[in-house]
């Protein structure tokens, strides 16, 4: 059973972050490239491509940035849907790197780690020297601030 979420939630935008610490937009922007590589050797028309990037939610839920589904797809679109992908991480990376500097500090602490994990907010607090209060009003925030910018991000979400 599939979900469209059109308005982001905070563990939506939790999600999207650790999928990108991970580099797993990055990632995944390679594998649509080679794909375009193929496709252009190939010189011919695919009849429908489905992209949909996996950020799992836990062992129950897949959640996927849903990228595009086309039919009859050309090469020049392929590489225009490429190029939307790039937008959308360009737009992430600069979001989280515009955040005031105390909601960034918290914000890479928790999910930029190389565990992959949202980390406690007590080993957050000791690694930024805040109190821990301060740290989860800081997170709070700059989720807040990251769901508002990522406005018109789709998510779709599927039992596994």
């Amino acid at each position: 059973m599939k979900t469209v979420i059109t308005e982001l939630t905070k563990p939506h935008v939790e999600q999207i972050l650790l999928y990108h610490s991970s580099h797993g937009f990055d990632k995944d922007l390679i594998d649509i490239k080679e794909r375009i590589k193929d496709f252009g050797e190939m010189k011919s028309e695919l009849t429908s491509l489905n992209f949909c990037l996996a950020v799992p939610a836990n062992k129950k839920n897949v959640s996927s940035v849903e990228i595009c589904v086309m039919h009859n797809l050309t090469l020049s679109a392929l590489e225009f849907q490429a190029k939307e992908f790039e937008r959308f991480i360009d737009k992430l990376n600069f979001i989280i790197d515009s955040l005031p500097e105390n909601e960034k500090s918290v914000i890479k602490s928790r999910y930029f780690n190389k565990y992959n994990t949202a980390k406690e907010f007590k080993y957050v607090a000791k690694e930024v020297n805040y109190s821990e209060d301060w740290c989860e009003e800081l997170n709070k925030k700059a989720l807040e601030n990251i769901r508002q910018k990522l406005n018109g991000v789709k998510i779709t979400w599927s039992e596994v």
